[in-house]
């Protein structure tokens, strides 16, 4: 696992983060400083003076109250508290609502090399944008070796060795009308509040490596509907050459799989010569579809079977009043299970 530490200003003006839609005022460099903190901070008092909790590792946005305040106090005094403000060495300024800045601010800024961007959005929405901006290019996050899909709007994380055919299932699923988020390496990441995102690196978007064939571009093959840039991983799906006694017959077993500290359920399935793998991931879809909604079908299936054998060794549950009063008598029917002797 890797934590970025600190990001560059220069992040936010990147293709990823197009939808900031910022623009550099400065032309004197800068943009290498770092943003250690996802939270911002507007100004306020410190352009009068007061900057005793102004945190320079943060990204200052100025809206209309600051650029009135500037404007509406003499330069002087304007001055004096920029100066002060601008010595916390700050990584970097923006103005919102498309301001236009004033000229000592920029000299100022200039004067100790923070760059200074500008944004039309209002202050409230670029704050909520650019904050979830930055938590996400602050959070921790890894490579893992693996498929990451899309099934039923399920994320479905595939992992195994190399070779044992997680592309190939990967196609598959996309053939049935599923969508590819990731091949070879998932960029995983954790949102708030710990849930885990996955991601394709910015070389492999789109691509998948099919032995045999070599690379395909899964966009030009199948169309935009056949992909998506990033999804929530909701299960790990293990392709493993086991043991009869390696995995869980029953599915009664809370298996996980952790992702940067985050336990996220885990299904192995055994590979057979013949078995139908695409389909076989594609019902952990929509089995945990089912467990969203409350139903497991493995512990329902475990109840019935242990009211089965409490019934048949008369150690049975406590018979149920019926619409006079009385108890009804607890039988086989009733649990909805017969003895295997009844059966002929």
């Amino acid at each position: 696992m890797r934590r970025e530490a600190a990001v560059e200003v220069s992040r936010l003006l990147a293709e990823d983060s197009a939808s900031l839609q910022l623009e550099v005022l400065s032309d004197w460099g800068g943009l290498d400083r770092l943003l250690s903190r996802p939270r911002i901070q507007k100004p306020g008092l410190a352009l009068s003076g007061f900057v005793k909790h102004v945190y320079g590792d943060r990204l200052q946005v100025l809206g209309l109250t600051e650029i009135d305040y500037l404007l509406s106090v003499g330069e002087a005094e304007a001055r004096a508290g920029l100066e002060r403000y601008c010595k916390r060495k700050l990584a970097a300024m923006v103005l919102t609502r498309g301001l236009e800045p004033p000229a000592p601010l920029m000299e100022i800024a200039r004067a100790h090399g923070i760059p200074v961007m500008r944004t039309p959005w209002m202050t409230s929405s670029f704050i909520s944008r650019v904050t979830r901006r930055l938590e996400e290019l602050l959070s921790p996050r890894a490579n893992i070796h693996g498929v990451l899909v899309d099934v039923l709007g399920v994320g479905l994380l595939l992992i195994g060795r190399s070779g044992v055919g997680k592309s190939e299932a990967a196609l598959d699923l996309v053939l049935r009308g599923h969508r590819l988020v990731a091949d070879d390496v998932v960029e995983v990441t954790i949102r708030p509040p710990d849930t885990i995102w996955g991601a394709a690196t910015q070389l492999h978007q789109h691509h998948m490596e099919i032995r045999g064939m070599g690379i395909l571009n899964i966009t030009h093959l199948f169309g935009v509907a056949a992909v998506r840039d990033n999804k929530k991983i909701e299960v790990v799906v293990e392709l493993s050459d086991l043991h009869e006694d390696d995995y869980d017959r029953l599915g009664t077993e809370n298996n996980t799989w952790p992702i940067l500290g985050v336990d996220i359920p885990l299904v192995r399935i055994p590979l057979r010569a013949g078995r139908n793998i695409s389909s076989l991931i594609e019902v952990v879809a929509r089995n945990q579809i089912l467990k969203f909604r409350g139903i497991d079908s493995a512990r329902e299936f475990q109840e019935k079977i242990a009211n089965h054998i409490a019934l048949t060794t008369g150690t049975g549950p406590v018979p149920e009043p019926g619409d006079d009063g009385v108890p009804k008598p607890v039988t086989a029917a009733t649990t909805g299970l017969i003895s295997l002797g009844e059966v002929e």
